[in-house]
């Protein structure tokens, strides 16, 4: 299986905050800057993006190379100074994850300042706290913790925590204060459960989507091989730890994660809206009908609650929905579809939701022009929007495109840029975030 299937469940919060525009030069302006990840040739492509018309101008120097191996996910450092970039390594083999620092220089330009190295195998997700001074790595897999012969961790995944230094970029290790190895040191690490694929952070809350067990990805914890297979080994979930804004520790707020109710390995991508009121979870139903996004409330302590209605069915005959997003104000939500078949080229849309501003529900975006689902590039990864709130972007990892939609700011629809909508990027994308700072 490639790698994007496992990365790709991939997670961001919701909503884009106008960092303010400049004039870069010939009267021409950018609203910011998009960086994308390429699994292909393990590069970083950047681009500026046009306030007025939307399209993507490469940066001076791009693609760059990427100091890790195997790009995954990204993320911007609050300030827009530093870029994050998390690489998987070799996959399977402990100590080759890493995130890489990069300096974002005028034009847009990045450059390596350093890499860090994550504690487990298979780094797969990043997310930055709300207050923007952690940033949390997801492992796949957590390092071995080996008692009387018994492997603890045995299909267990892993957050690594850092402490951020906007001013240098400086990412700073921060240990597990209440789990100690055999030899009385603390752990460099915060165990989640099985499979995980994906975090997002919010509300002083780090919410991990995680697969549970799936025998084709993780070595199977003892119970899950003996008859009868408990709920936690084939059910998808939702790991939640409370963010201790002062040093960094995460702190388990409930006994057992929420269950979904879902098929194995279904369970797609977690998102929030709204500032964290609400939070959609794809689930692509392994490709059967058309895949359902599911909605809930964050309750007291940050508990997930299920919404009223429960399931929504995604739009009929689109399948595999995968990333998610919505406008910075969540009136509307984007979900990219892979298509019918996630290994074969084509046939990639994107729905969209009105979201009930009383209670978070979703309606299908009526078509008053144009259509739902929208076309885009052949297997969408991931979703981002430009700091002004006008444009949509998808990370295509098949056809090694980014397509950009001009987003209706009263009525959602998506329609064609009037200077081109598709632009070659970096080869197998496999994620995009975008600074509003500019120089």
């Amino acid at each position: 299986m490639k790698f994007w299937k496992y990365s790709r469940v991939a997670l961001a919060l919701i909503g884009s905050v106008v960092l303010g525009l400049s004039i870069t030069c010939c009267g021409v302006y950018t609203s910011g800057y998009m960086y994308v990840t390429g699994a292909q040739f393990n590069q970083i492509g950047g681009y500026k993006i046009d306030h007025d018309f939307g399209y993507l101008t490469p940066v001076t120097g791009s693609p760059f190379a990427n100091a890790g191996g195997t790009p995954v996910q990204e993320a911007i450092i609050p300030g827009g100074r530093y870029l994050a970039v998390v690489s998987q390594g070799t996959p399977g083999v402990a100590g080759t994850g890493s995130v890489s620092i990069y300096s974002i220089g005028g034009g847009g330009v990045i450059a390596f300042q350093h890499t860090y190295f994550t504690s487990g195998i298979n780094p797969v997700a990043i997310a930055i706290a709300p207050a923007g001074n952690y940033l949390y790595v997801l492992d796949q897999m957590a390092p071995p913790d080996v008692v009387n012969g018994v492997d603890q961790n045995a299909g267990r995944g892993d957050v690594t925590v850092f402490s951020i230094n906007a001013s240098s970029g400086k990412l700073t290790l921060i240990t597990n204060q209440n789990t100690f190895n055999t030899n009385g040191t603390q752990l460099p690490y915060f165990t989640v459960n099985y499979n995980p694929v994906m975090l997002v952070s919010a509300s002083g809350y780090l919410y991990i989507l995680d697969q549970a067990y799936n025998p084709s990805l993780v070595t199977p914890p003892t119970a899950c091989v003996t008859a009868p297979i408990p709920p936690a080994c084939v059910t998808p979930d939702v790991f939640l730890y409370a963010i201790n804004t002062t040093n960094g520790q995460l702190t388990l707020t409930q006994n057992a994660p929420l269950t979904l109710g879902i098929q194995a390995g279904a369970a797609s991508t977690i998102a929030l809206a709204a500032g964290g009121k609400y939070v959609y979870i794809t689930d692509n139903a392994l490709g059967a009908n058309s895949g359902r996004i599911l909605p809930f409330t964050v309750g007291s302590g940050g508990v997930l609650q299920s919404l009223v209605g429960g399931p929504v069915d995604n739009i009929a005959n689109v399948t595999y929905p995968d990333a998610v997003i919505s406008n910075s104000n969540a009136q509307f939500l984007y979900v990219a579809d892979y298509g019918p078949n996630v290994i074969t080229q084509g046939n990639s849309y994107i729905s969209a939701f009105t979201i009930s501003t009383a209670n978070g529900q979703l309606q299908p975006l009526p078509v008053s022009s144009g259509s739902n689902p929208f076309p885009t590039g052949s297997g969408p990864i991931w979703m981002v929007i430009d700091p002004t709130n006008q444009y949509l972007y998808t990370a295509d990892h098949n056809s090694n495109t980014i397509t950009g939609r001009i987003m209706g700011a009263t009525n959602g629809q998506l329609s064609n840029m009037f200077k081109g909508t598709t632009f070659p990027t970096v080869g197998q994308p496999t994620f995009a975030v975008v600074s509003g700072r500019t120089y």
